[in-house]
């Protein structure tokens, strides 16, 4: 989101902007996974509106349809019981599913999805050359920005310390995460819940699964210090403890899916934020934004990536300036 964010706002000021995507599809955390004939969103179930820039662009999306107020129920679960249903925060979802979001920014990007960007080299003339994986060019850039996990950005710039060292200090998150789906609906009369004393952290009824079948999906999300614990662990292993977790967390009598499948996001979320919107290094001309600069939130992204888009702007008119002398 902090990439699309940025490259959008760009497109205005800069004529050539090419984004890189390492996955199929754009988006991120919240893009989907499909499994079989159902589709989850197994990153961010929804996002909250604090500050007011962000509010003006969550009205401009609804304004365009691609957002929706969320009503759904949230409560907490402690050993089966609900002990805490007053949550009253405004919510929203993508419409018709989180990743529409990604999938309308990246409309005004000229994006490159299935590549993974893993060397950059700076040029004599100052500018940056691009090789994915396998060693392929990418292209020649005057401004490179890089918008992934922290350990990733510290990868890839090299000995740059105004960067380096900011990424290096953040420590990121992994998260198991369980997709099941169900033939029956489960009888839960909520939608989603934080879970305590759990190896779970959060369940919800996943709002991307496929309209057209009755089946019930639910998306599981283990604890961080459970995720660390089995980080290694086989997936066939971890989708059966969830599952197990989930009947015990809903006091359910255990049903067999009819559908299971397992992700681990092995840098799922910052814990320690550098409470930066973005870095930028003009003499590199190479910055790095993301939610790990701001709040681990859709809205720390965004805000992130338009920060990024502004510095990138004031270098380059800058830089405009001094020619014109």
């Amino acid at each position: 989101m902090a990439g699309l964010t940025c490259g959008t706002a760009l497109r205005g000021l800069v004529p050539d902007i090419k984004v890189f995507e390492k996955d199929v599809f754009p988006g991120g955390r919240i893009n989907r996974y499909r499994v079989g004939e159902y589709e989850f969103n197994h990153g961010a179930q929804y996002f909250t509106v604090n500050n007011p820039l962000f509010w003006n662009i969550v009205s401009a999306w609804q304004t365009d349809g691609i957002v929706r107020p969320w009503e759904g129920w949230i409560v907490e679960l402690e050993n089966g019981q609900i002990c805490n249903s007053d949550m009253a925060t405004q919510k929203f979802v993508g419409q018709p599913r989180m990743q529409t979001i990604a999938e309308t920014l990246a409309q005004g990007c000229n994006l490159v999805v299935s590549t993974n960007v893993c060397e950059l080299e700076k040029t004599k003339a100052g500018g940056w050359r691009l090789f994915n994986d396998r060693g392929d060019y990418l292209g020649g850039f005057d401004i490179v920005i890089i918008a992934t996990a922290a350990n990733h950005v510290s990868s890839l710039v090299g000995n740059i310390p105004s960067i380096k060292m900011k990424a290096d200090g953040v420590d990121m998150t992994a998260c198991w995460t369980g997709m099941f789906a169900f033939d029956k609906k489960l009888d839960l009369p909520y939608d989603a819940a934080y879970v305590l004393e759990s190896p779970l952290s959060w369940i919800s009824r996943s709002q991307d699964s496929n309209p057209v079948s009755k089946a019930d999906c639910w998306v599981l999300h283990a604890s961080p210090e459970w995720s660390q614990q089995y980080a290694a662990s086989f997936r066939g292993r971890v989708m059966h403890a969830l599952l197990d977790a989930f009947w015990q967390a809903t006091d359910l009598d255990p049903v067999k899916p009819i559908s299971s499948s397992v992700h681990c996001w092995k840098h799922a979320a910052p814990i320690n934020p550098i409470s930066e919107d973005c870095l930028f290094d003009e003499k590199q001309a190479i910055g790095a934004c993301g939610d790990w600069c701001t709040a681990p939130r859709i809205e720390g992204a965004v805000l992130s990536g338009f920060s990024m888009a502004d510095r990138v702007m004031k270098y380059i008119n800058s830089i405009r300036s001094t020619e014109s002398r």
